[in-house]
């Protein structure tokens, strides 16, 4: 793959690929055995570059080329266009390579489909990106090299990934604060004058170059090709957490939500975030995969891995306020999605930002008084983007201690319990009508580790036990742990939490070892950089996830810890799932009308 710059061939005034390819997964649609996904390219072409696809198996057949034109969604300044390519695909029994080329292109690229009876092979990640740390930590971490990210690549080589899940922070818009354009703000100390603050317009101008050019940046082969090359050969499925906006977004007092400031970086934010994340616009949104919530900036994703496996990804930040991660409306717009996801799957992944299920931060919230030393950014195991990351500070957005806005950013804050335990509760119904195992997986938090919720009664059981929802929590796959004593006092801190008279929450203790083999006293998070590989089963019926830690800071290479899930057989429904050949129970597979050749 192509490593060392730009992917797009010199050709003149015939235009020039800033950012792309980007390649997305939408759908599976098994009534007609298409695969569904997008490519997204942001070049300065007056006229889209056709696409071309070619699908082969493994056995040697090849598929007629296949032509995709480009529709435009945006022009940036009337200058880059982002041109987003529809990708239907005919599956085969068979896995299938798909290589697809451009005109604009120096190569061809390639991503695995599956068989149409195989679930997907998939890699989770968060935080991706780097908080506004001094720059020779950030090369001591590997900045240049991204070395997670190269283990992946390996990886994918061996065993191809087949999607990447996105779970927030897929990059970071740290640096804002410090802009030029940003001084007027900066300057004025006095919040209540922030917050009626009118911006310039040289500032909204800045916003809106600020946040096209950080995505080309860390989105492009020429300033980050490691994570280009994964996006253009691994479909992504996205979801934002703040930092894709600015840190802590939503979690803010009413009147600075609703300042000039932060309505027009949201606006420009969520312009961005749609077009490189997803490729599409709030308005297209619902036609492109995706499930409106209460606001155009909110939309939620419930789609399926393959035949055995739902995945919901929950929009946390679009309609989110301090008291509310989503309203209630939409918790009833995408179970409405959970329910309609074909009868043959067997788990359900819940993709949330921040962690449902992770050590109370109980301790932090009685010392609010006295938290403008702290910063639960650090506390939490979040490195926060906008304050000293150490010592701690105000927030450089409102001037309240670090410490608030992160503890709002948590479930299991005080603010978001009532809705935490609902939307809990509503999947253990899910669980207990469909016979669906239930897994959570997070990321925001910088560490790694597993928790779980599960019944009292059937700890030995757990076959059978349709409250047991295994919760994986994976972070960051580039930005640095926090401090270990931290993390100390969170798992000290860790016991079994009571969720109903029945249902216990607890961590695992899954760190008895080091990536480097060393023995370790905090068993249950470990601050280690890492990422999430999962796959399906097909002999045992669970899912199993790999926590991949980085075994050296800034090198190459991880170390694997399992967390599987186990299937659930829950009444009638549950052993008639599992009695049932998969294949008797989906629709039988059509011929995909695309050609082939030898």
């Amino acid at each position: 793959m192509n490593l060392g710059g730009s992917v797009s061939k010199p050709q003149g005034d015939s235009g020039q690929v800033v950012c792309g390819p980007l390649l997305r997964y939408i759908e599976t649609d098994y009534r007609t055995g298409m695969y569904r996904g997008s490519c997204l390219i942001v070049s300065s072409h007056r006229r889209a570059p056709t696409l071309e696809i070619t699908l082969q198996s493994p056995s040697g057949r090849v598929s007629q080329p296949i032509t995709v034109h480009g529709e435009l969604l945006d022009v940036f300044r009337n200058q880059y266009s982002f041109w987003r390519y529809e990708l239907r695909l005919p599956l085969s029994e068979e896995p299938q390579v798909a290589a697809y080329t451009a005109s604009c292109f120096e190569e061809t690229f390639t991503f695995h489909i599956p068989g149409y009876y195989q679930s997907m092979r998939f890699m989770f990640h968060s935080c991706n990106g780097f908080s506004d740390i001094p720059q020779e930590t950030k090369d001591k971490f590997g900045e240049k090299e991204a070395p997670l990210w190269q283990d992946v690549l390996d990886r994918h080589e061996v065993m191809p990934f087949h999607v990447l899940l996105g779970g927030g922070d897929q990059l970071y818009q740290d640096r804002l604060i410090k802009e030029e354009f940003m001084n007027p703000w900066n300057a004025e100390k006095d919040p209540k004058v922030r917050v009626a603050m009118t911006l310039t317009q040289a500032m909204r101008d800045g916003l809106e170059h600020f946040y096209f050019w950080n995505y080309v940046k860390n989105f492009g082969f020429k300033e980050n090709p490691y994570v280009a090359t994964a996006f253009a050969t691994i479909p992504s499925v996205n979801m934002w957490d703040d930092h894709d906006i600015i840190d802590g977004y939503g979690s803010y007092p009413a009147e600075m939500q609703q300042a000039d400031m932060f309505k027009t970086l949201f606006a420009n934010a969520s312009r961005f975030y749609y077009l490189f994340q997803h490729h599409t616009t709030t308005d297209l949104a619902p036609q492109h995969g995706m499930i409106r919530g209460t606001q155009p900036s909110c939309n939620h994703i419930v789609t399926t891995l393959g035949p055995d496996i739902g995945l919901l990804s929950l929009d946390a930040r679009g309609e989110r306020t301090k008291f509310d991660v989503c309203q209630p409306k939409s918790y009833d717009l995408v179970m409405d999605g959970v329910y309609k996801l074909p009868p043959f799957i067997k788990h359900l992944i819940v993709l949330t930002g921040v962690p449902l299920i992770y050590p109370r931060l109980t301790l932090f919230e009685k010392a609010m008084d006295g938290a403008a030393g702290f910063n639960l950014a650090t506390i939490a195991g979040k490195t926060g983007a906008l304050g000293d990351i150490i010592s701690g500070s105000l927030n450089k957005w409102n001037g309240d201690p670090e410490l608030l806005d992160d503890m709002n950013d948590h479930w299991t804050a005080a603010n978001h319990e009532v809705e935490r335990r609902r939307f809990i509760e509503r999947l253990q119904q899910f669980a207990r009508e469909r016979s669906v195992r239930v897994s959570f997986i997070g990321g925001d938090v910088h560490c790694c580790g597993a928790g779980r919720l599960y019944s009292k009664d059937m700890r030995q059981k757990e076959e059978g036990d349709p409250h047991l929802m295994v919760q994986i929590v994976s972070s960051a796959i580039v930005n640095v742990p926090p401090p270990q004593p931290l993390l100390a006092i969170l798992n000290q801190n860790s016991t079994y939490i009571t969720f109903n008279p029945n249902t216990e929450e607890k961590m695992y203790k899954l760190f008895t070892k080091s990536p480097n083999g060393n023995a370790r006293q905090n068993i249950k998070l470990m601050g280690a950089r890492n990422y999430c590989a999962g796959y399906y089963d097909e002999n045992t019926g669970k899912l199993n996830f790999w926590i991949q830690a980085e075994k050296e800071i800034g090198v190459k290479g991880t170390m694997g810890y399992l967390v599987d899930t186990p299937r659930l057989v829950f009444s009638q429904v549950g052993a008639r799932l599992y009695s049932i050949n998969k294949r008797d129970m989906m629709p039988p597979l059509r011929q995909g009308t695309v050609g082939q050749r030898t």
